[in-house]
C-alpha cells in the first residue's frame, strides 16, 4: 500500500449559499493564501484533502 505523507494546514470556508442540501462558496489555504471555490461540502473536504496530502490547491480566478 503507497502511504502519503499528510500535512498540517489551515483553511477558511466561506459559505455563500447553502442549494441542493449542501454548501457552496470558497475555501481558501491560509498558509499559501490560495482561493478555490467549491459546490458542495464533498467538493470542499477533497479539495482540502488533496492540498494537503499533494500541495496541489490552484489558485483560482474570482467568479464572474
Amino acid at each position: 500500500m503507497d502511504s502519503k505523507e499528510i500535512r498540517n494546514g489551515t483553511f477558511i470556508v466561506q459559505v455563500k449559499y447553502t442549494e441542493n442540501e449542501t454548501w457552496q462558496g470558497k475555501v481558501t489555504w491560509a498558509e499559501k493564501n490560495k482561493n478555490q471555490y467549491f459546490r458542495s461540502a464533498l467538493e470542499m473536504l477533497k479539495l482540502m484533502d488533496k492540498a494537503l496530502t499533494e500541495e496541489d490547491f490552484p489558485d483560482e480566478e474570482e467568479e464572474e
